[in-house]
């Protein structure tokens, strides 16, 4: 006959049978099974089963190991420590002076804009120059305004009647007249107060589109003499100034607004775009440029402006002639690019981030370029789900310091105004699946979270947690996006 005997300890919750064996010495076999309790610890620990003869006394001893949980990756946040508000996410509302019948529909804004569908909540407009256009965008607006958006509009042409021609660098430029500029801060009001009696309310207004480039052609002085002595009167329609809207955020255009204090006055917003480079500073250029990018929060913050990424495309590989022919419809293009751009530019203070063309086929939704275009037309792209992550998760709220313990988890934190939802946008840069912990300083009450990577698109993603605990687990996809909804 035998006895089994618990040894000390609390990790093993049951054993059957405890005794067994034949006193006629027969042989016999049992078979034994032992129940055990979840390690929840992040220690591991063990027990011993204590076998007995209970004839000869004799004892063997079996040690049961059972390692603590893996908690991976452990992501924290510091709510008192709070950035930037974040306005939102969105992009350029297709012109119809450029795009001609590759316009937005009304069913393909719902999708960009709907609160349950991609929830983007920011729009770009263009100024045509041509008054009789200013019509052909006030109901794609109104659908977007409907749907909550913010909607800001640029200038790209000073109109043919403003303007005279300078040459730059051995190359003529169309130019803003200086004896125009009270006609033209007119004409920029005038679209304000149209747009208002169609029933669109702008947030915001542009001086210019790229000055620094082939539109309208303006120097870092003229933009900020034109804001220093027409502002005031264009923000008294109730619009908030943008500017100066370079290409690459030039720091010599926005230096220029900065350090002149009449016309960083009537600057609401400090604009800018990124197409000479932001995310590889392996040069000195783009390490140089990201750097005085990243920096202009610490610059606004205590004036209490902001400054807004307000245009950007990725298109590599979009000719067909192209060796890398559709580079930019791979998940792999999109999440490097535009994923990686979108958490940069939130964590060094950007206060909203905006594509260029909404539907293209390197935007956010497929459009009617039957050859280049991965989706269906209408259909959103890997960008548009990307987007989608920090427009419904983070759109509204203000960011937070927060950690991750490991640079291949890259990790933006955002606190609601009430202080009672906090949501986590996480990317996974690494070729492999990663266990990541959220050490939270409080206990939550309820979380969820979605998913997207190269097979999913904003799929529920499983959680570990329990209402009133201070921890949630997840399992992150290699490659993937994962917002998190954390509720107190």
């Amino acid at each position: 006959m035998w006895t089994i005997v618990k040894g000390a300890g609390d990790m093993i919750s049951n054993v059957t049978p405890l005794i067994g064996g034949d006193t006629s010495n027969q042989s016999v076999s049992t078979v034994v099974t032992v129940n055990y309790l979840e390690n929840t610890s992040e220690e591991a620990r063990e027990q011993q089963l204590i076998l007995k003869n209970d004839k000869s006394g004799e004892e063997s001893v079996f040690t049961l190991k059972q390692k603590g949980i893996d908690i991976g990756i452990v992501v924290q946040a510091n709510m008192a420590d709070k950035r930037q508000h974040v306005v939102g996410f969105g992009g350029m509302y297709n012109p119809i002076i450029w795009t001609g019948n590759n316009l937005i529909s009304a069913k393909e804004m719902e999708t960009l804009y709907a609160p349950d569908k991609l929830g983007y909540n920011v729009l770009r407009l263009m100024i045509y120059p041509n008054k009789s256009n200013w019509k052909d965008d006030v109901a794609g607006a109104k659908l977007a305004q409907q749907y909550g958006a913010v909607i800001f509009a640029c200038p790209w042409d000073c109109t043919d009647a403003l303007a005279d021609q300078v040459t730059v660098n051995g190359k003529s430029h169309k130019h803003l007249r200086h004896d125009k500029y009270a006609d033209y801060a007119q004409h920029l009001i005038d679209y304000i107060n149209y747009m208002k009696q169609q029933g669109v309310n702008l947030t915001a207004i542009s001086v210019q589109n790229e000055p620094d480039m082939d539109f309208t052609y303006w120097t870092p002085d003229e933009i900020a003499n034109f804001i220093a002595e027409y502002g005031a009167q264009i923000r008294a329609t109730g619009v908030k100034l943008m500017g100066p809207e370079a290409c690459g955020f030039q720091p010599e255009y926005t230096n220029a607004v900065l350090n002149k204090a009449s016309a960083f006055a009537q600057t609401d917003i400090i604009v800018g775009h990124l197409y000479q480079g932001f995310l590889d500073t392996s040069s000195n250029y783009v390490r140089d440029r990201h750097d005085y990018v990243a920096g202009l929060y610490k610059k606004l913050s205590s004036s209490g402006k902001s400054w807004w990424m307000t245009e950007h495309l990725f298109n590599d590989g979009e000719k067909p002639t192209d060796a890398n022919f559709k580079e930019y419809a791979t998940w792999s293009y999109q999440f490097d690019h535009l994923g990686r751009e979108m958490h940069e530019c939130m964590a060094t203070g950007c206060s909203a981030y905006i594509y260029w063309y909404l539907k293209r086929f390197y935007g956010m939704m497929g459009d009617n370029d039957s050859e280049r275009s991965a989706v269906a037309m209408g259909t959103p792209t890997k960008n548009g789900y990307l987007m989608a992550h920090y427009a419904r998760y983070a759109a509204g709220k203000t960011l937070i310091q927060s950690t991750s313990a490991d640079n291949g988890v890259l990790v933006t934190a955002y606190l609601s105004d009430n202080g009672k939802e906090l949501c986590f946008v996480m990317l996974n840069t690494k070729s492999r699946n990663e266990p990541v912990t959220i050490e939270l300083e409080q206990p939550l009450t309820a979380a969820s979270a979605i998913v997207t990577d190269a097979d999913r698109n904003m799929q529920s993603q499983e959680l570990t947690y329990s209402a009133g605990s201070s921890r949630v687990q997840l399992l992150m996809a290699s490659r993937s996006i994962v917002s998190l909804k954390i509720s107190f």
